[in-house]
């Protein structure tokens, strides 16, 4: 005999060697009762039984503990076997339920089985009562494990529901063909409603419905990404606009999965259309605030460059004139009284002072705004290299292969870029040569200025008071251009700036 057998379909009973099998017996003859425990211990099984004769003791029975088997004579005085198995089903028990009988018609146990019992055996033929038995507790298992199964499907179909309905977007199930045409979709949830304004059956009975859906410009790129992303086997990520229909125009993006099914033609998808239109309008917000911001910026920095080149002026021509009259009325002064005592040596004292407020005030008006500009963009270049080189004792080698013109706004903007990039250079870099390229290419200019100092690394660039290389990219960024900062090979720094050569709405002025 076998070691084991399920006893009941949610365990597995072991007594020694021998097999448990729990049985309630509906039968009145006491003998009968006995042969069946009789015939169950020869086939290796320690029995544990009860008898009950009526619907009352059977209910208490089954209320009292659960059975493995249930065993009912066809005919008793006061109970039967259709008595028994409606008794049984009206507790919710999927017990199995075997009738046994002296004499049952042909179409009672037809009846019988077709109500719901196990199997019949005649009280002669108790020979097939141990496979009725084990088969019918097998089958038993084997439905107890189907309704597991079931709900366990269920209760994954819920979870799936739920999470479905609470995605901002439309969970899809889509098969194409291998090059990502004639797309047909097997589930969509209930999400599409949002998105779309279509319920999700719409889907299912229409493949073209989502790529209908969106906006006409946009369509041929869905399906050029649907399709490349069907010939690489990559995940497909896209986002466009819809058209509009019974909702407003929404900003959606698709991400998907392929996969092949083994033995079937064609790519399975699965994936998310997810509503982005919040995020898509905060990004729109936060770009028309940055162009304000760099606008404001923009406008500040000219009106700052302004008030420089006015403040210049007046250094130049009020200060600096009253400092050359103050001088010419101190030299006539010493040509009336230089020859009195003391006063030649007052006067050359005054005179000292003189000369270092007016090369003071050259030197202010000059940091404000250099005259030199109006010279041209390239002659304040070479000029500002030169000065550098002349106060800091660092080689500066400036390579301009064409001459550049600029407006003026442009050219200062630039210029200023120009001066705090060297200002680094001699603040940091610890170099000993810098090297300067100048040059338009079309309607572009380029600067490039490389040191041999120390360099500087993705943490120097990261600081949060790293103000002066932001302040240069920003200021790149409101000409239309970029400026870039970085190691360069081998060692040192290199700093490169492209811009166009005018305003994208302005002509080209000269500087």
């Amino acid at each position: 005999m076998p070691h084991c057998l399920l006893a009941r379909p949610d365990r597995v009973f072991f007594v020694s060697d021998a097999r448990f099998l729990k049985i309630l017996v509906v039968e009145d003859a006491e003998a009968d009762y006995e042969l069946l425990r009789l015939a169950l211990k020869r086939a290796g099984y320690t029995v544990e039984s009860e008898r009950v004769e009526d619907e009352a003791e059977m209910r208490a029975a089954l209320a009292a503990q659960a059975w493995d088997v249930v065993i009912s004579d066809h005919r008793l005085p006061t109970f039967s076997a259709h008595g028994a198995l409606e008794t049984l089903q009206s507790c919710g028990m999927d017990t199995p339920f075997i009738i046994v009988s002296g004499a049952i018609g042909e179409d009672a146990a037809v009846e019988a089985m077709r109500d719901g019992a196990d199997d019949y055996i005649l009280k002669d033929r108790l020979a097939r009562l141990i496979p009725a038995v084990e088969r019918s507790m097998r089958s038993a298992a084997a439905r107890a494990n189907q309704r597991a199964a079931e709900a366990a499907l269920r209760e994954s179909e819920a979870r799936l529901r739920a999470i479905a309905a609470n995605l901002p977007g439309m969970l899809f199930h889509m098969r194409t063909n291998e090059d990502g045409t004639q797309p047909f979709f097997t589930y969509a949830s209930e999400g599409s409603r949002l998105v779309f304004g279509h319920r999700a059956e719409a889907f299912l009975e229409d493949p073209q419905l989502l790529f209908n859906l969106i906006a006409a410009q946009n369509r041929p790129l869905l399906e050029a990404a649907l399709s490349q992303a069907a010939v690489t086997m990559k995940n497909l990520r896209w986002e466009g606009r819809t058209r509009a229909r019974s909702v407003a125009v929404r900003w959606v993006q698709i991400d998907a999965s392929p996969r092949r099914v083994e033995g079937e033609r064609g790519i399975v998808w699965d994936g998310l259309v997810a509503d982005i239109t919040p995020l898509k309008d905060a990004q729109a917000q936060l770009y028309a605030s940055r162009e304000e911001l760099r606008s404001l910026s923009a406008h500040l920095e000219r009106a700052k460059e302004q008030e420089r080149a006015r403040i210049a002026r007046e250094i130049h021509d009020d200060i600096g004139g009253t400092l050359t009259g103050l001088k010419a009325d101190m030299a006539w002064i010493k040509k009336r009284f230089g020859n009195e005592p003391g006063m030649a040596e007052k006067l050359s004292s005054m005179a000292g002072l003189v000369d270092a407020s007016m090369q003071a005030s050259v030197r202010i008006a000059r940091d404000l705004r250099p005259p030199i500009l109006d010279f041209g963009f390239v002659a304040a270049i070479e000029w500002q290299a030169k000065d550098f080189q002349k106060r800091n004792g660092v080689s500066c080698r400036l390579n301009c292969e064409s001459e550049v013109e600029l407006d003026s706004d442009r050219a200062t903007a630039v210029f200023r870029i120009f001066q705090e990039l060297l200002t680094n250079i001699s603040k940091h870099a610890h170099a000993n040569t810098v090297d300067i390229h100048l040059h338009a290419d079309g309607d572009r200019l380029y600067l490039e200025v490389d040191d041999n100092g120390i360099g500087i690394g993705e943490r120097d660039r990261a600081k949060v008071d790293s103000y002066g290389i932001r302040g240069m990219i920003e200021r790149a960024r409101e000409l239309d251009g970029h400026l870039t900062v970085g190691p360069r090979d081998g060692s040192g720094t290199r700093a490169a700036l492209e811009l166009p050569l005018k305003n994208r709405n302005e002509g080209v002025a000269t500087a």
